[in-house]
């Protein structure tokens, strides 16, 4: 997780009694912000804690004047594909580091 400590990079977490449910984190490219590392512990999926902190992360990148989000997810994540498309976000060619691959999604929400 060393590419967290980087610049332009923001953290969050969702705690309950200071034990962490969910973590997500944004990467600012300049022209777009890359959501990296969206995570719910399996005992708290379905909850709703993706969309909060997605929520939060897209408020997040609003608040700095970001206006277009990217992200990368795999084929067989099929409640986060789910997630991301009620959010708005639609499939786009792969952008920055990614390629393409048959077993990644890569995604994009202007906001």
């Amino acid at each position: 997780m060393e590419s967290l400590r980087q610049p332009h990079t923001t953290f969050m977490t969702a705690r309950v009694d200071g034990t962490p449910l969910a973590c997500g984190a944004g990467v600012d490219h300049g022209d777009y912000v890359e959501l990296k590392y969206m995570y719910v512990l399996p005992a708290c999926r379905g909850m709703g804690l993706g969309k909060q902190m997605l929520e939060a992360l897209e408020r997040q990148v609003r608040s700095t004047g970001g206006k277009m989000v990217k992200l990368e997810t795999g084929t067989a994540q099929t409640e986060s594909i789910e997630l991301y498309e009620r959010a708005g976000y639609r499939r786009c060619r792969p952008f920055g580091e990614h390629r393409v691959s048959a077993s990644s999604i890569c995604m994009e929400k202007a906001l």
